[in-house]
């Protein structure tokens, strides 16, 4: 299968643990390899954190990217397949999506996608990276625990989304976006992101870090990616990772 310019391999599976840790055992796989699951009985997000995975009604997909020149922003990675999936949805129909920094894919302030990208880094040079994505699809309801925070794209449209067309949408999507990465083209996948995030500028935000809690105004995004800051004090942070919520 080619899409874009990318030969993609996909391993397709029933059930898995967890789509990424299946394609980190693929040491040899060459760049590009695909791996998607009907369902996952581990699927993670950022933090640690678990991800509902029923059987059939999410895509759940790991792909492989091995960076052939040295990369200066790896970090852009995960914005790059955030904008990737929030364009994929928009495309499918769905209305008021947007992106919590860095890589939270919302509709109408919901949670439909979540994102992580994991790689071993030699110096400036990313080796290869995996980067792991859940979107709730065909979901009509979720467990209470997250009822509140999480959405669907059925429940979005009212539409069912046929999976493999939204895979191969999405990795058409995420494959233009990687060659952009992969040219240099950084300002312009800051640019994008920062079109399609209401968090991007004046919003104020609490953002809990692994030392402390920052509160302020968002500036937008540095070239690196790192989220910028304006706290009361008139102080800029730059924050490189952390959990963002809305200040009421």
């Amino acid at each position: 299968m080619t899409l874009h310019r990318h030969p993609f391999i996909i391993h397709h599976f029933t059930t898995l643990r967890s789509t990424s840790d299946t394609v980190k055992s693929m040491s040899d796989a060459p760049a590009f390899t695909v791996v998607t699951a009907d369902e996952q009985t581990g699927g993670r997000g950022r933090r640690d954190r678990s991800w509902y995975s029923p059987p059939g009604d999410g895509l759940y997909l790991s792909v492989l990217l091995r960076p052939v020149a040295p990369v200066l922003s790896p970090s852009l990675i995960s914005l790059l397949s955030a904008i990737a999936v929030a364009e994929t949805i928009t495309d499918l129909g769905a209305r008021e999506v947007d992106i919590k920094w860095p890589n939270d894919v919302l509709i109408a302030g919901k949670k439909v996608c979540g994102i992580i990208a994991e790689g071993a880094t030699s110096g400036n040079q990313a080796s290869s990276i995996v980067v792991g994505i859940g979107v709730n699809l065909n979901q009509r309801s979720f467990p209470e625990e997250i009822a509140e925070d999480a959405t669907s794209l059925f429940l979005a449209t009212g539409e069912t989304t046929d999976l493999a067309r939204f895979r191969d949408h999405l990795l058409v999507s995420l494959s233009g976006w990687y060659e952009l990465w992969h040219s240099g083209a950084d300002r312009r996948i800051i640019e994008r992101w920062e079109e399609l995030s209401s968090y991007a500028k004046h919003r104020q935000v609490r953002i809990a870090t692994d030392g402390e809690e920052i509160l302020g105004e968002t500036l937008g995004l540095a070239r690196s990616g790192a989220l910028l800051v304006r706290t009361p004090d008139g102080q800029v942070r730059s924050i490189l990772a952390g959990q963002v919520s809305n200040l009421r």
